[in-house]
């Protein structure tokens, strides 16, 4: 890879600089949780948690820079790289006038034991209607904002921070629009994204 490239590339993450530590605290609470849901305990049914969004390489969301060096989304599942099912493209305008274009990709199953079952989960979000389904997170995210509890250590409390939780949260209605008849207990199913959560 030229040196070119991968000066773009490193200019593209958004938590490579010290001075932003409102994204840094983002980052490092997703990390924190993709390391909780990655325990051998028992977990509630794969559509029922909630998504942790880590793209594999650069810890966090990338940002596609103006020189054009596109950043395809990447996962893994059980430290297998995948190729996803679905890149959802998640598109809306905030209130204050702003448009906002990032995506969230998904992929069914263990990939090295896919299902029927998974498969039928894989042609069922790539011939969904997504459309309309950035404004309806972006006003989720607005109408259901996230407060922290008394449990809640965040270390660099701002409002960006707290809109990226919102806008995370706000995502279960991607996994809402599948059928309940197409879910099954033991189920697994993976995302990644390099949507910021951008409400502002």
């Amino acid at each position: 890879m030229s040196k070119i490239v991968m000066s773009e590339i490193e200019a593209a993450d958004p938590v490579r600089e010290h001075e932003d530590p409102t994204r840094r605290e983002l980052v490092r609470r997703l990390s924190v949780q993709a390391q909780r849901a990655s325990s051998g305990a028992k977990r509630a049914p794969w559509w029922k948690r909630r998504r942790t969004i880590i793209p594999v390489g650069i810890a966090g969301a990338l940002a596609l820079t103006g020189a054009a060096v596109f950043v395809p989304l990447k996962l893994a599942i059980n430290d297998t790289p995948v190729s996803l099912d679905m890149e959802i493209p998640i598109t809306y305008t905030t209130d204050t006038g702003v448009d906002v274009s990032c995506r969230y990709g998904l992929y069914f199953g263990d990939p090295l034991a896919r299902t029927p079952a998974d498969e039928k989960l894989a042609e069922f979000v790539k011939s969904h209607d997504w459309s309309g389904i950035g404004q309806r997170i972006y006003r989720e995210a607005m109408s259901n904002p996230f407060i922290p509890g008394p449990d809640d250590d965040i270390q660099n409390d701002s409002q960006e921070v707290r809109d990226g939780f919102s806008f995370y949260r706000a995502m279960d209605l991607i996994w809402e629009e599948i059928p309940a008849e197409m879910r099954q207990d033991g189920q697994s199913g993976g995302g990644t994204s390099d949507c910021t959560g951008v409400l502002r």
